[in-house]
C-alpha cells in the first residue's frame, strides 16, 4: 500500500455520513486509550473532524472538539489554566496496521490549517512518547501538568499558544 492511496478528509460532523461516523467511533473504541462515555455526542458536536481512509475504510482520525464544560473545569482546577474558548484536540487514533505512515501528523496539520485563529489544547500522558513527539512537532507548548487521580499518570496539557510565561 502506498501513502498515495490514503485519502484525507476534514469535515464538520453534519457533513459526515452515519456510516463513516460509526467507523470513526469504532476505531477510537478499539484504540482503547480514551474514555468513550461521551464519544458519539462529542463527535456530533465537534468543531471539525479529520479522518483518513484506505479503500473506503477509516484508518485514522483526529478531532477538534468542543470540550464539555465539566471536563474543562476539572483540568483548569488541576492546573490553574484558563481553557475557556479553547477547542480540544482529541480522539487521535490510527489503525495499528497503518501506523508509521504519518497519518496522524497529516490529520493534525490539516485540522490546524482549517482552524485558523482557534485556540487549541490537548492532554497527553507524559509517558506516551509517540504522541508527545507529534505534539511538539506540530508546535504545541507544554502549558501545565497534573496527575490524573483515577490512573495516577502524569498528564501534560499542551496548547498552540505559549502561555507558560
Amino acid at each position: 500500500m502506498s501513502k498515495d492511496s490514503i485519502k484525507y478528509f476534514f469535515k464538520r460532523p453534519n457533513e459526515i455520513s452515519a456510516e463513516i461516523l460509526d467507523q470513526i467511533q469504532n476505531l477510537i473504541k478499539r484504540g482503547g486509550s480514551v474514555g468513550t462515555a461521551w464519544l458519539k455526542e462529542n463527535l456530533e458536536d465537534a468543531f471539525l473532524v479529520g479522518y483518513a481512509t484506505h479503500r473506503g475504510k477509516v484508518v485514522g482520525s483526529v478531532t477538534h472538539k468542543r470540550p464539555k464544560k465539566k471536563y474543562r473545569e476539572k483540568i483548569e482546577s488541576a492546573t490553574g489554566l484558563n481553557l475557556s474558548g479553547y477547542l480540544e484536540r482529541g480522539y487521535t487514533t490510527v489503525d495499528p496496521k497503518y501506523r508509521f505512515q504519518d497519518i496522524a501528523d497529516v490529520l493534525i496539520k490539516g485540522l490546524i490549517k482549517r482552524s485558523p485563529g482557534k485556540k487549541i489544547y490537548v492532554t497527553i500522558s507524559m509517558a506516551n512518547i509517540p504522541p508527545l513527539k507529534l505534539t511538539y512537532k506540530n508546535r504545541m507548548f507544554l502549558a501545565a501538568k497534573f496527575t490524573n487521580p483515577r490512573t495516577g499518570q502524569e498528564i501534560g496539557v499542551f496548547t498552540n499558544q505559549d502561555i507558560s510565561c
